[in-house]
């Protein structure tokens, strides 16, 4: 087994993917901060959740806080905890970032997180309380890189980040059927399902604007067609002919100049039923 492979939930041999797991490896066994970069869809919480529940010792929880579910305020009071009195009675509830004390904390689409309440907690990681070095506190993030390429982070919690950028599909098109083919063996565990090198064809074709997620979306709609153990360009074609907007959840955020998936399927259904033969 190699080093990068030490993750068996991360799939694929791309270059760029055997980099951002090795990085994160390492940070997580020498307790730094790091941010995984990445679009949707590509498996950014997958890759520091991964590593942390491989590396890391049991005894050290790992608190989750998706920065998207509640609004800015929200979020920063569940983050750094608050206080609240009525009458003579105080209530102080503590935030993750004292919760996660000892342990990890992953801040999931952290470009959805303030710069106000950004520089807060990079004013919080860097007292001694919260140093991973010192048993603190060790911050992992996912975050979603902006038109210039560039996340949306405050300066200095930024200074504080190893950044691990996660490719997108469309970069890593020799692992789509590595990918599809371990997505059908745990699906579906007891049966041996294959997909056809015209439907690969058609998948490395396509710009995937969900990525993996759109991939394994695409997949289960399959396996609800009559296959007999081989997945086809054919199916795929069929299934969009019944319904068109069927992927459009997706194919709505595709890129400019991109090709549609329907574009990329064989209609002629007897010349690729021949072509399999």
């Amino acid at each position: 087994m190699k080093d990068w492979q030490i993750i068996p939930e991360i799939v694929g041999c791309n270059a760029v993917l055997r980099m951002a797991a090795l990085q994160a490896v390492d940070a997580v066994e020498h307790g730094r901060h790091f941010v995984v970069e990445g679009e949707p869809g590509t498996g950014r919480r997958l890759l520091a959740r991964s590593v942390w529940c491989r590396r890391s010792p049991g005894t050290r929880a790992l608190f989750t806080l998706d920065c998207r579910m509640f609004g800015s305020e929200g979020t920063e009071s569940l983050l750094f905890g608050e206080r609240s009195s009525k009458g003579k009675n105080t209530t102080i509830q503590l935030g993750k970032l004292n919760l996660s004390s000892g342990g990890g904390l992953l801040l999931l689409h952290a470009e959805s997180l303030h710069l106000k309440a950004q520089g807060r907690l990079a004013q919080a990681l860097d007292r001694a309380l919260f140093c991973p070095s010192s048993g603190g506190v060790q911050l992992m993030m996912t975050c979603t890189p902006s038109l210039n390429a560039q996340p949306l982070l405050h300066p200095e919690l930024a200074e504080m980040l190893m950044r691990i950028r996660v490719p997108a599909l469309r970069e890593r098109v020799e692992d789509i059927r590595q990918i599809a083919e371990t997505f059908l063996r745990n699906e579906a565990p007891f049966e041996r399902i294959r997909c056809s090198q015209a439907l690969i064809d058609s998948f490395c074709g396509y710009e995937w604007p969900g990525n993996v997620t759109e991939l394994r979306a695409v997949l289960r709609r399959l396996l609800l067609e009559p296959h007999n153990g081989l997945l086809d360009a054919r199916h795929l074609a069929e299934l969009m002919c019944r319904d068109e907007t069927c992927f459009s959840r997706f194919q709505g955020s595709t890129r400019p100049g991109a090709q549609d998936l329907s574009s990329l399927i064989p209609y002629d259904f007897s010349s690729e039923s021949r072509s399999m033969q």
